[in-house]
């Protein structure tokens, strides 16, 4: 190897001492154009540990203690690196003096021509120097990741994915390392879950698989949320089946395109898949183009099984006479009757959102049937409804019985709120003046682009 080939120090992180994938050592052997010096870093917790995410922080302090050359990159033991990763991390870094750090994204993190909040750092080449003056730490509802970002940006010096630079995350049983998201109140946000079997259903077009995969799925697991996902498809591209099929726990249906919105066509969709499941099962479904998950969703399973016979629902910020969808979508219903009922209704009682609803298989069931019934059926045959909540009220509101309100934090309406009323913290996560706590944030006629959420 030529005499100026750059010395990298790799450090792998690992919960034990287990044998590391072999995927992963052959990756690290066919390094090509760097010098590599490998040292294992074993994770081990300490009894004054309160969770996962100070043991990793510590580790990877114990690995800038252990380098010796100018560079140090972080590795996880379930990542493997392509060829030529390193290198490229290298190349880009020597010659970017305004870069602290650059990574492979093995997570799907990053998106075109937009700035990642969060990098994780399973494959980042860091500047041992910048290392050297920063701690690894983690603060309530941050992973040691995104706090090393923050610091880093707060100092003045840029970290981002690399585009060309490959690196993969591989299928195991293990958890991730790292990028643990943990909360004060919940600890570890990859705990096994309470209901593993809860399933969350989403239904969408071409339109919405990146939002889908890059803002919702990718939200929803940094939440800890390792939950079952199954997307019903319309129309969408083999390679894009292909692609979504190819993240952890998401199931794919395909349905080939009829003319029909998603959240119109939906309803006979979920109800054929939650006529599969056990009655019992906790069922939840969001539209999830333009929602960010920001908690674990285990209260709201659990909210299920307290109620095993309704659906949850969350009201709109602004009902009648505020709310102008309730006169347009009740006056274009051609029946005289039907018109007045739905108008009656949709004014005196909680205006719902549908682009959320929670409850057991067999609850959600009955409503998804039902729901679809009526979309289709004398009772809103003609409203200018282009989707299903006009449907979802008049479930509800026909018979009280059938649903519970629950906290609007659950589903939290961005559109129609006060001026200054919504708030977004450095981070990225969504927050109100008024300090409701946001566990879902429903960014409703696009207002998630208004605030350069979402894109």
């Amino acid at each position: 190897m030529p005499l100026d080939v750059p010395t990298v120090d790799v450090a792998i992180l690992s919960r034990d001492e287990h044998d590391l994938p072999a995927t992963v050592v052959d990756s690290l052997a066919h390094q090509r154009g760097v010098r590599l010096n490998v040292h294992r870093i074993i994770g081990t917790p300490s009894p004054a540990d309160p969770h996962r995410i100070v043991t990793i922080a510590r580790a990877r302090n114990e690995a800038i203690k252990r380098a010796t050359s100018p560079w140090l990159m972080f590795v996880d033991d379930d990542v493997a690196l392509a060829s030529d990763c390193i290198s490229r991390l290298h190349h880009a870094l020597a010659s970017r003096n305004e870069y602290a750090a650059v990574a492979a994204d093995y997570l799907g993190e990053s998106r075109p021509h937009a700035t990642s909040q969060h990098v994780s750092m399973g494959a980042t080449l860091f500047r041992r120097s910048v290392l050297q003056r920063t701690t690894f730490r983690w603060e309530s509802e941050k992973c040691e990741c995104l706090c090393c970002c923050e610091d880093i940006r707060r100092s003045g010096s840029r970290i981002e994915y690399l585009a060309g630079a490959t690196a993969t995350h591989l299928d195991t049983e293990r958890a991730p390392v790292g990028c643990e998201v943990t909360s004060s109140r919940s600890g570890p946000a990859n705990r096994q879950s309470a209901r593993p079997d809860a399933t969350l259903l989403v239904a969408f077009n071409r339109r919405d698989v990146n939002r889908f995969k890059n803002v919702f799925l990718r939200m929803l697991r940094a939440s800890g949320n390792t939950h079952e996902v199954v997307v019903v498809g319309y129309g969408l591209y083999p390679s894009e089946r292909q692609w979504l099929a190819s993240c952890p726990g998401v199931r794919v249906i395909h349905r080939v395109p009829n003319g029909q919105m998603p959240p119109i066509r939906r309803l006979a969709d979920f109800a054929e898949i939650t006529a599969t499941f056990d009655p019992s099962r906790p069922v939840a479904y969001w539209d999830a183009s333009d929602v960010i998950v920001q908690a674990s969703l285990d209260p709201l399973w659990k909210l299920t099984q307290d109620h095993p016979d309704k659906i949850l629902g969350v009201r709109e910020p602004l009902g009648y006479p505020q709310n102008r969808a309730i006169v347009g979508w009740t006056q274009t219903i051609e029946s005289p009757a039907m018109r007045e009922r739905a108008f009656e209704l949709f004014s005196t009682r909680p205006f719902l959102n549908s682009g959320f609803s929670a409850g057991t298989a067999a609850a959600m069931h009955r409503y998804f049937r039902e729901a679809h019934r009526l979309r289709h059926g004398d009772e809103l045959r003609g409203t200018t409804d282009w989707g299903d909540q006009a449907a979802f009220n008049l479930y509800c509101h026909n018979n009280p019985e059938r649903w519970k309100e629950i906290p609007e934090g659950w589903n939290y309406c961005v559109h129609d709120r006060p001026v200054g009323e919504v708030q977004v913290t450095p981070e990225g996560r969504v927050t109100c003046r008024s300090g409701t706590p946001i566990y879902v944030a429903h960014g409703n006629a696009r207002s998630l682009a208004k605030l350069a959420i979402v894109h």
